[in-house]
């Protein structure tokens, strides 16, 4: 018997030692603090590395020169929320006070192998956060072999994604 505990607590153990961790996307805001909110999609085309670090900053121009890298979300060895057609899509959140913000840089991490590499894509991708409302950003394509970036419209699709993954965020 004292076999069969410790075998099951084995199990249990590998299974969520080794998961990765589940992604919360933020899903409230506080309006009476002057808060809203954006969402989004990022697409990684022919997903090669296993760390993506997306910074945004207040869209100011003194902070612009030096901008403030704290803000920023990260996906790390995770399969995503979403595969299509060999591109791998993560559901995003950003809540703010209202106010003009950019995605300044793409930041990818790749430790699989020896040799470990960083790559830095510097990016220009504007947005606003309204107070009291939830605005839809886009998704935010990558291509990390040409070192591109492109936003689509894709809100039909996007808002179906979130109703299954997060149905309390309405936009």
């Amino acid at each position: 018997m004292k076999t069969l505990y410790l075998f099951v607590f084995s199990l249990i153990i590998i299974f969520f030692g080794c998961s990765s961790p589940a992604k919360n996307l933020k899903t409230t805001y506080n309006a009476e603090a002057n808060e809203g909110m954006i969402v989004g999609t990022i697409c990684i085309e022919k997903k090669l590395y296993n760390i993506f670090t997306f910074n945004y900053c207040n869209d100011v121009p003194a902070i612009n020169n030096y901008p403030n890298s704290k803000d920023s979300f990260t996906f790390k060895n995770s399969i995503g929320d979403f595969n299509e057609n060999g591109n791998v899509y993560y559901l995003f959140t950003i809540a703010k006070p209202a106010g003009k913000y950019k995605f300044f840089e793409i930041k990818i991490f790749n430790n699989m192998r020896n040799d470990p590499s960083t790559i830095k894509i510097p990016i220009d991708m504007k947005f606003v956060v309204e107070k009291g409302k939830t605005t839809y950003f886009g998704e935010l394509k990558v291509n990390t072999q040409k070192k591109l970036y492109t936003v689509e419209n894709q809100l039909e699709r996007d808002k179906k994604w979130f109703a299954e993954k997060a149905p309390q965020i309405q936009f």
